[in-house]
């Protein structure tokens, strides 16, 4: 177990199985990036989950007055709660802008969030803006709903990844390929070529604990 923001313990265990640690010393500068923006991606992500999460819950809501309406619910309750609904989601409007959640590239998304928050000052007794508004709430919903089940590349890859790329290289691949992108550039720029070192000097078993436990510790 290694020092926080330290490859100290690492280094010497290194230079008594007589490696040479200049490649460790190099390393470290990003491994210390890497360490400190993964705990910042997962902040990140865990907030703006729970954001669109609490989206969605509006959504429902939403969908739940809309069906009631068309079947005859009292219009005042309507005038009540939709304004309200749409009040909720207007302070979440601005936060969604992570690439494996919901980008701000997502035009779709963010088109339809717009036209939902302008549809709800309209007069719902007009059965147009009725329906418009349910088919874009249904809409938004399934969006939510997919982002919701998407996985997450590893922070520490991801942290990698965001050191010398951009979400320009990730913006127009299906999500499975931006995953396996992450990944790759992770494992083959950053995790393989200290692994090697390692390895050589402590062996596979230590070296695997090492980069897979230790080092995040």
């Amino acid at each position: 177990m290694f020092f926080d923001d330290s490859l100290k313990g690492l280094k010497k265990e290194l230079k008594a199985a007589g490696a040479d640690t200049a490649f460790v010393k190099s390393w470290q500068k990003n491994y210390d990036k890497v360490r400190k923006q993964s705990a910042n991606l997962e902040s990140q992500y865990t907030k703006e989950k729970s954001n669109l999460e609490a989206v969605l819950g509006c959504l429902n809501k939403m969908e739940e007055l809309l069906v009631s309406m068309n079947g005859g619910i009292v219009e005042n309750d309507i005038k009540k709660e939709l304004p309200q609904l749409s009040k909720d989601m207007k302070k979440y409007q601005g936060d969604f802008n992570l690439e494996f959640l919901i980008s701000k590239e997502d035009k779709e998304f963010h088109l339809i969030y717009e036209t939902i928050l302008s549809l709800c000052g309209k007069d719902m007794t007009d059965k147009k803006n009725l329906l418009i508004l349910h088919s874009e709430v249904e809409n938004l919903m399934a969006i939510t709903k997919e982002a919701l089940e998407k996985q997450w590349p590893e922070f520490k890859a991801m942290a990698y990844f965001y050191l010398e790329h951009t979400d320009r290289e990730l913006s127009k691949l299906p999500h499975q390929e931006k995953m396996e992108l992450v990944k790759k550039t992770y494992q083959v720029e950053f995790y393989n070529p200290m692994l090697q070192v390692v390895e050589a000097a402590l062996g596979s078993e230590r070296a695997n604990k090492i980069m897979e436990v230790e080092l995040w510790i």
